[in-house]
């Protein structure tokens, strides 16, 4: 299983989420992530959509923070500037909620034809909230599925795969994942397993990976501080997360569970600071040449 890379190993990369807290531009958070030995950039990607529902009311996206805009963005340079720095984009992490298809469905549509054309593997949401005060996790399902059905037949037409991601309340429950995976086979719909998210709600990572990991196509290390303990089991998922290793979350223990599955894709590293990248990546390639050794048979 390649997952859209040609590498024998699993391979380092970088969320450029980092670049919100030290405040960098896209071409900066590039630039750093280079630096820092990462290879392999996931840039978060915002599509400009407006709705009209009525003859006074429209509904438009707003981001308050984002790397790319396919409506604003000049490609030539944007390719110029990867190639330069000897980087390819592993995934565009596009979260819309599929739980409003009207915005949902287009939203990723943008994001999906933005990836085909820059040679980027997979784009990935996840469900968005639920409204649990008038909605049950039965009736999302059913709507997540629709506009799933949707994102998914563009994804195939624009040769991209598209993944959901562990961050709300129905995906961060296994039983509902694997019954989504029931739903849509594997040539159409991936998983980015979260290592953090799928700890902050409750769940055992490496357990849930290993549950999963056959439908597993990117990766987000995100290794969660030990501050953030007393949310566990309250929340669904987290923005960032610290240094891979610095934190509470077995991280290689997931790592173990893909490598044995035969993921060879890559391990995304979510954390806060570019200082935290730094010292993530050797912890990351030593673990990842741990795990690739061959075994030795036991009798």
């Amino acid at each position: 299983m390649s997952h859209g890379q040609e590498d024998k190993t699993m391979q380092p990369g970088l969320n450029l989420e980092f670049a919100r807290s030290e405040h960098l531009d896209l071409e900066q958070a590039l630039h750093g992530a280079a630096e820092a030995g990462y290879r392999f950039v996931e840039p978060y990607v915002y599509s400009e959509v407006s709705v009209t529902l009525n003859s006074h009311l429209t509904l438009q996206t707003v981001s308050a923070y984002h790397h790319l805009n396919p409506a604003r963005l000049d490609l030539p340079r944007l390719r110029q500037l990867r190639d330069a720095l000897g980087l390819r984009f592993s995934a565009f992490d596009a979260h819309a909620s599929l739980l409003l298809p009207q915005i949902g469905v287009p939203y990723l549509r943008r994001a999906l034809d933005l990836a085909a054309e820059m040679d980027c593997p997979v784009v990935m949401s996840d469900e968005g909230p639920l409204p649990t005060d008038w909605m049950t996790l039965d009736q999302g399902f059913d709507i997540l599925c629709v506009g799933l059905e949707a994102v998914v037949r563009h994804a195939q037409k624009r040769g991209v795969k598209f993944a959901v991601e562990l961050h709300n309340a129905l995906t961060a429950q296994p039983e509902c994942l694997l019954k989504l995976l029931q739903r849509f086979g594997p040539d159409e719909l991936g998983v980015n397993f979260d290592t953090g998210n799928s700890f902050l709600a409750g769940n055992d990572p490496v357990e849930y990976a290993r549950r999963v990991a056959d439908r597993v196509v990117h990766v987000h290390l995100k290794d969660i501080p030990a501050s953030q303990l007393a949310e566990r089991g309250k929340i669904t998922g987290t923005r960032v997360g610290v240094a891979v290793g610095a934190g509470v979350v077995d991280v290689r223990g997931v790592l173990a569970v893909l490598a044995e599955a035969g993921y060879k894709g890559v391990l995304s590293v979510e954390c806060d600071t570019l200082e935290q990248a730094r010292t993530s990546h050797p912890v990351l390639q030593r673990w990842i040449q741990e795990l690739s050794r061959p075994q030795p048979r036991t009798r």
